[in-house]
């Protein structure tokens, strides 16, 4: 059996299951959420929100996700946005592509505004993705992670809109569509 093939499945069936990206003000341990989206496995965009942060997005992050001071200058702050994102997300399984990252930068966010970490089971599409490929990975040992813009290629998906957040759960949920479409190659019992 192919655990990997059987979590794609298991994601894209159950009800309590949502993909959530983010973008953010960079990667360090002051970056915060900037955009942050969630969908459920029928691409049903469940919560999609621009934030605007306490620190002003560098340009190098801004020419990646295109998200600039000047969009978010009216946003809401994550506070006032809090309460959503919760009803979203909170309780549920979340399936993010780098699951780590966008898990720590939404825990960051969070203690920036004194707010409790929202409580849910955080898996890594990521990590499935590269469980499922087998592709080994010299350097680091285990299987090579693969961004989700080559992940989506190597499942024959067109990517729209990458690096913003709506776009990128949609890019997840395709992913985890066509794996899970896969069936197990089939084994033969050559003791008949």
């Amino acid at each position: 059996m192919n655990i990997g093939l059987e979590l794609f499945k298991e994601w894209l069936t159950s009800s309590r299951v949502v993909v959530l990206d983010t973008e953010t003000t960079g990667l360090d341990d002051q970056a915060e959420v900037i955009e942050i989206s969630v969908m459920d496995m029928r691409g049903n965009v469940l919560f999609d929100q621009l934030v605007r942060p306490l620190n002003p997005v560098p340009p190098e992050a801004a020419e990646i996700h295109g998200v600039t001071n000047e969009k978010l200058a009216n946003k809401p702050n994550f506070p006032d946005v809090y309460i959503s994102l919760w009803r979203a997300i909170g309780g549920r399984t979340v399936v993010a592509y780098n699951a780590d990252f966008d898990r720590r930068l939404l825990k960051q966010t969070c203690a920036a505004y004194r707010l409790p970490m929202i409580e849910a089971n955080w898996q890594c599409a990521m990590n499935a993705y590269a469980r499922y490929r087998k592709e080994p990975d010299a350097k680091r040992g285990g299987y090579r992670r693969q961004s989700l813009a080559k992940a989506a290629a190597q499942m024959g998906i067109e990517v729209y809109g990458a690096h913003r957040a709506v776009a990128d759960c949609f890019t997840t949920v395709e992913v985890i569509r066509a794996v899970a479409a896969l069936s197990e190659p089939a084994h033969h019992n050559t003791n008949l």
